[in-house]
């Protein structure tokens, strides 16, 4: 499936310009992909425009485990009135009079439909008793709907007595919560610390609560039903603390990193990783003996006597004396340096241990034979269809070898080996015993040497430190958590460009620009005073932007400023649209199965879908996609159907208006406006062409090698594609300087209904006559 976490380590320019514009980093990574960060190890000196807005808080998890296949826990420091779940939940009252606390935030942010709604509600039903859920529309939150539990509420100073009543109470409340998941199919829940706060439960007895009725609707639930996460999301650390807690005293400590899975015990954290493809590279103090993999290396003399030497000692004293048989009845006489000797593990928790045999570094070629047993260890490894082997810093003791010498040769040796086909994941571990601080140092020093030297596809994926937070290193990095593994992808090289060192200039392209305010410009004037940079906006054949210039840190900064100040432009741009089309909708209607006439609801904030397609290569509909694809050099990653009511029904009334049949055609957009186009709809500011030689509009090609060629390659990871039926009615050849189709006669009210290049080219001017049908995201194929 693809991984959805990745943990990248920071260089100090990008450790800096954390340090002075967090905020803004976070926010432009939600809006642009979606995505969330979990920052370690900088100090937040933000005095960002948007540290003091409605982002104050950065979205932090603090703990993330796999209940089963289908359910996930996690406990968050975020604000839940701009946290992005499917489902919010509201610690309500018996009315459901929103006017204290959490209520209150939730529904000042929501604007006043939810209490409408819940007044509605009460008016309807009458009050609520404790235990019971209900649910209302978002309106203006970022989630699909929020619901209401009335938790149990209790005195100030309450007895043991008290508590103990209510707690079944809190329970039924949780319970249903969850249930009502489960019947709205939802993917995704945020759940507050319930009844605390202003309803006086203790903190710690309603973590307790809230996390074992997770866990025991978890093995009560349908092994098949929908994946579901549940976030106990807080923006207070007493009650953040006291989630983690529960969690971790019921549940133990989270799941680590994907590719820390190696690691057997908490204490022994891994401290430095690399993914180079399909190998991993893996850092980390401790005993090799203790180790869990498929294969432990060990380093024995010539004479096979493995209580000679520290380590071929401990891992004696470990397997027990069979280890030490086997080798004897199996391997007579004494080895040759260069040698690697397979036996069983025994009592050690791999399945094979490889015992090297090199040679003393006062002999001619001791570093070759120390890089070839390194390098057979591996081919070996892969030749069993093992996927993890973990090494000890072999050299170091009776050898002979300088510390800093086995850590080049060695980690050369994996790096060699990793520039193999290797069609299945090897995890690849360097143990470095505790105590001896010198080698540990010396091969952090080569594996940040090696994550130097990669290019940015390896860049992207290097690790550094541990998932959950709680354990880290000192070293800065930041943890990122994404939707997909293309949402990830696109993330990782974003952040590699605006936090790695600039060359001075910066250029970010947005037509959202046209909606800044005087309040934008002047926050810009600010930018480039604090900063000490150069800002100069443009616009020109129908794409405009900001450019930034100056020393690189300052540059990164500002950079993140504006990118947030777009990103904030956008969203308010997408929420007047949403305004406007339920404005359009208002008097439409829809007639049900039976003729009924029924008024179209106000839509949510998302108020679309996107189902991905199983591309089945026996369909002939699916091959002839791959293969037109495949002819322009692109490779199909996945097929997702947009489905949005609102945008289908306006679509319609339009072509009922244009009496004319749609064209399927193709427009190519950047990865952040690919969810807005699918949420209100083809806009001019999303996707402007190259050049707009027929006008400004909103353009679509009917190939797809026009579109490429239409929109300029923008260095993102993949390429988007959205496949659309589009209602070019009557069209006439277009110009430049339109900016509504021209008339058909002389009356100016009548228009042609699109203009058009006379070769593929296709420009509306109104986003309502286009629908879009599929999300389509490619790669570039390998050209030999």
């Amino acid at each position: 499936m693809g991984d959805k976490k990745a943990c990248v380590a920071l260089q100090p320019e990008g450790t800096e310009i954390l340090k002075r514009s967090r905020s803004a980093f976070c926010l432009v990574l939600g809006e642009k992909f979606g995505c969330t960060a979990e920052i370690h190890n900088v100090e937040d000196h933000t005095t960002s425009s948007f540290s003091h807005s409605k982002a104050t808080i950065v979205p932090e998890i603090k703990y993330s485990k796999q209940l089963s296949n289908s359910l996930k826990l996690s406990v968050w420091k975020d604000d839940l009135t701009t946290h992005k779940a499917d489902a919010v939940v509201n610690a309500a009252n018996e009315n459901l009079n929103h006017g204290g606390g959490l209520a209150l935030a939730l529904s000042r942010a929501g604007g006043p439909k939810i209490q409408q709604h819940s007044d509605e509600l009460i008016k309807s039903n009458g009050r609520l008793k404790t235990g019971d859920v209900v649910v209302t529309p978002a309106g203006n939150l970022p989630c699909e709907i929020i619901i209401h539990a009335v938790g149990p509420s209790v005195s100030p100073n309450a007895s043991e007595m008290e508590i103990n009543e209510a707690t079944p109470l809190l329970q039924n409340a949780i319970w249903n919560i969850l249930l009502k998941t489960n019947y709205d199919n939802l993917q995704s829940v945020a759940i507050p610390a319930i009844s605390s706060g202003l309803y006086n439960f203790p903190r710690d007895r309603c973590a307790h609560i809230i996390v074992s009725t997770v866990i025991l609707f978890n093995e009560q639930r349908n092994p098949n039903a929908r994946s579901l996460e549940v976030r106990l999301v807080n923006n207070d650390d007493p009650s953040v603390k006291e989630m983690h807690r529960a969690c971790w005293e019921l549940l133990g400590p989270p799941d680590l990193m994907p590719t820390q899975n190696l690691s057997n015990a908490p204490s022994q954290s891994i401290l430095s990783s690399l993914e180079l493809g399909n190998v991993a590279v893996h850092l980390k103090q401790g005993a090799i003996e203790q180790e869990t993999a498929d294969v432990i290396v060990n380093t024995a003399g010539v004479e096979l006597n493995l209580s000679v030497g520290l380590v071929s000692k401990a891992i004696l004293h470990k397997a027990g004396s069979k280890i030490q048989d086997e080798l004897k009845k199996h391997y007579r006489g004494p080895a040759l340096p260069g040698a690697v000797l397979a036996t069983a593990g025994y009592n050690l928790k791999c399945k094979e241990v490889y015992h090297t045999v090199c040679a003393h570094k006062s002999k001619h070629g001791a570093d070759k034979i120390l890089y070839s047993v390194t390098m057979d260890c591996l081919q070996l490894a892969v030749h069993h269809s093992y996927s993890s082997i973990h090494f000890p810093a072999i050299g170091t003791g009776n050898l002979g070898f300088e510390k800093e010498e086995v850590s080049q040769i060695m980690t050369r040796a994996v790096l060699d080996f990793s520039k193999g086909n290797h069609q299945k994941k090897m995890n690849i571990c360097f143990v470095i015993f505790p105590k001896d601080i010198e080698t540990l140092k010396a091969f952090e020093k080569e594996m940040a040497s090696m994550q130097k030297k990669l290019h940015t596809s390896t860049t992207l994926s290097s690790t550094r430190g541990k998932s959950s937070g709680f354990h880290d290193t000192g070293t800065p990095h930041f943890v990122l958590f994404a939707p997909s593994p293309e949402a990830l992808r696109e993330a990782q090289l974003w952040c590699v460009q605006v936090l790695q060192k600039h060359s001075g200039e910066v250029m970010i392209n947005n037509n959202h620009i046209v909606y800044f305010t005087q309040e934008h410009h002047t926050s810009l004037m600010k930018l480039r005073d604090r900063f000490n940079v150069s800002i100069t906006e443009f616009f020109r054949e129908g794409k405009g932007g900001i450019s930034i210039s100056g020393k690189p840190v300052g540059v990164g900064c500002a950079a993140l400023e504006v990118e947030a100040m777009l990103c904030q432009a956008q969203e308010d741009f997408a929420r007047r649209e949403e305004e406007d089309m339920q404005g359009d909708l208002k008097h439409m209607y829809v007639v049900d199965d039976s003729g009924r006439r029924q008024q179209i609801e106000r839509m949510s904030n998302r108020s679309y879908e996107k189902i991905q397609i199983d591309l089945d290569l026996n369909d002939r509909a699916v091959k002839e996609m791959l293969r037109k694809f495949e002819k322009c050099n692109l490779s199909i990653v996945k097929v997702e159907k947009i489905e949005n009511y609102a945008l289908k029904q306006l679509f319609s009334f339009n072509r009922k208006r244009i009496q004319a049949q749609p064209q399927r055609l193709y427009q190519c957009v950047k990865a952040q406006f690919c969810n807005l186009i699918c949420r209100v709809g083809f806009q001019r500011e999303y996707a402007p062409p190259k050049e707009q030689k027929y006008g400004a509009g909103i353009y679509f090609t009917s190939e797809v090698d026009k579109a490429r060629s239409l929109w300029a390659d923008n260095g993102e990871e993949y390429i988007y594609f959205i496949e659309a039926e589009v209602l070019t009615g009557k069209d006439k050849r277009g110009s430049a300087e339109l900016i509504v189709p021209p008339p058909i006669e002389k009356d100016p009210l009548v228009r042609y209904d699109s203009v058009t290049s006379g070769s593929g080219i296709h420009i509306i001017f109104n986003g309502q006559q286009a629908y879009p049908l599929y999300l389509i995201t490619c790669s570039k194929l390998a050209l030999f």
